[in-house]
């Protein structure tokens, strides 16, 4: 765990950006370590993807699934999200290897769930706990995970909830739709009723797979790559000039950021870092939050460098 003094700044910079933080970084060479929080409870969000696509490429790499299959998607059916498929205007026909880069480099939520019904959540679950991910569980997929708030903020589906928070349903709905209170009790943003993870948990996964333990090892190789070409990038900042950076991000309703990834030194150093974040007030801060996470990473880095 983190020195005293490397844990009060790490505290002291969370408060200050006006969120609750957990961290974790592992030296993947010599296994020093650093953390706050790491074994906490949190709500994965979005990096919950990195587990979807790990067993997809690992049962294309063992031959069961055929990584070039072409799937029909209509964008009014599919899983909605604030990127990718859902917001094309007509249907496409994408492979399912296509699906997955989707999934890791914009966070298509279509996607995963396609992605999702292939492999079975009980897949997931079982691989991650194979990798040493004990304290995470995937629960649902996103469609029915987003339609459940939805329900639990007294709307009909995920659809209408966006609707309401735009505006496009009148001022009274959407100020229910955005009540910190009724946002806070719904399931999803819950690590004990809805998914969860920790972020030590993330840095064992990453470090399997940088490891090439997941999975077949270039099950793992093509998993690297397209977590290396993902767009939003929140621990850009904590990169040296030279180095590398492959991570998922994640973000849910205002109240959760959070990113895990793999940095490479332009010294051959190379470090799993996870840093799960919960906003103070929801839909506020997210600048100074995102800046905070690649502070925090950047120093916690720094520390297991001089272990």
């Amino acid at each position: 765990m983190a020195a005293p003094d490397i844990a009060a700044a790490l505290q002291a910079g969370f408060a200050a950006a006006g969120c609750d933080g957990t961290l974790h970084v592992r030296d993947l060479a010599t296994g020093a370590e650093v953390g706050l929080e790491a074994d906490r409870p949190m709500v994965p969000a979005s990096v919950f993807k990195v587990l979807v696509a790990l067993e997809f490429y690992a049962r294309a790499a063992e031959g069961s699934i055929d990584p070039a299959k072409q799937t029909d998607l209509r964008p009014a059916v599919v899983t909605p999200g604030p990127t990718g498929l859902s917001n094309f205007q007509d249907p496409v026909r994408l492979s399912l290897r296509d699906l997955a880069r989707q999934m890791m480099t914009v966070s298509d939520n279509a996607a995963t769930d396609v992605l999702i019904a292939r492999v079975g959540l009980d897949a997931i679950n079982a691989r991650a706990l194979t990798c040493g991910c004990r304290e995470t569980r995937i629960v649902s997929d996103l469609k029915a995970m987003l339609d459940a708030m939805a329900v639990e903020l007294e709307f009909r589906t995920y659809a209408e909830l966006l609707a309401a928070q735009a505006g496009k349903l009148g001022p009274a709905a959407q100020a229910g739709s955005l009540d910190p209170a009724r946002l806070d009790a719904v399931a999803a943003l819950d690590p004990a009723r809805g998914s969860r993870t920790t972020a030590r948990d993330m840095t064992t996964l990453l470090a399997s797979i940088w490891a090439d333990g997941a999975a077949l090892p270039p099950a793992c190789a093509t998993l690297r790559e397209v977590m290396g070409q993902q767009v939003t990038r929140r621990l850009e900042p904590a990169v040296p000039d030279g180095g590398t950076l492959a991570a998922k991000s994640g973000g849910l309703f205002g109240r959760v950021r959070n990113e895990i990834g793999v940095i490479g030194w332009p010294d051959g150093g190379r470090y799993a870092v996870a840093v799960f974040t919960r906003a103070h007030q929801p839909f506020a801060g997210a600048a100074a939050i995102n800046a905070e996470m690649a502070r925090a990473v950047k120093l916690g880095v720094e520390a297991v460098r001089q272990a």
